[in-house]
């Protein structure tokens, strides 16, 4: 494969803020649980996660302090945060 047909790296979604607020919430490697959570809850992307503080997770059923810990660490990786 030549490097004009290879994938560009630039395109992943952790390189770009905006497309990294459209991700899926599959990017970010939380558990199966963590996401069915977030699923169950609405929310599906990376932006919609950081709409939520960590508060209003601990407020979800089902998902403990371990979880919401995971889950801040894994949006805080990718140089976001959750909401206030």
């Amino acid at each position: 494969m030549s490097s004009a047909n290879a994938p560009s790296m630039n395109n992943a979604p952790e390189q770009h803020p905006a497309l990294l607020l459209e991700a899926d919430i599959a990017i970010l490697g939380l558990s199966v649980r963590a996401t069915n959570v977030l699923r169950r809850n609405q929310v599906n992307t990376v932006g919609e996660l950081t709409r939520v503080s960590p508060r209003m997770l601990f407020g979800m059923t089902r998902l403990g302090r371990n979880m919401v810990v995971q889950i801040a660490s894994s949006v805080e990786r990718r140089g976001l945060r959750l909401a206030d």
